[in-house]
């Protein structure tokens, strides 16, 4: 069985005197085929954001699949004969956005759904 890993990247916005992580953006990339997902919440460039996510996932079969500002957001994934299901929650926690994205993944008919990133900005 495949799996899930977990990646999670920030950018050390004190010593660089960049905004406080409030103001940052986040970005959560997603590879279906390995189940590997990078979360990015470093600048508030929300697409040097994504270049970072979609760079540390290393992989071409990775992409975007979560944005946002002020808020959290996660992606859940199970394995199933026909390959795998995902889903992405939002929430103002990461414990409320990995359930929304668990129950969205149970919707699309997945059964044992995992989170495999959760980030807030």
């Amino acid at each position: 069985m495949r799996r899930l890993s977990i990646a999670i990247a920030a950018a050390v916005l004190s010593a660089t005197g960049l905004p406080s992580p409030s103001l940052a953006q986040l970005a959560i990339a997603f590879d279906t085929t390995t189940g590997k997902a990078v979360a990015f919440a470093g600048t508030t460039d929300a697409a040097r954001n994504q270049r970072e996510a979609l760079s540390s996932c290393n992989s071409r079969s990775c992409q975007i699949v979560a944005t946002g500002k002020r808020t959290c957001a996660a992606v859940a994934e199970t394995l199933t004969t026909g390959g795998s299901i995902w889903a992405v929650g939002y929430g103002a926690s990461t414990s409320v956005a990995e359930q929304a994205a668990w129950f969205n993944c149970r919707n699309k008919g997945g059964v044992n759904c995992r989170t495999a990133a959760a980030i807030c900005d």
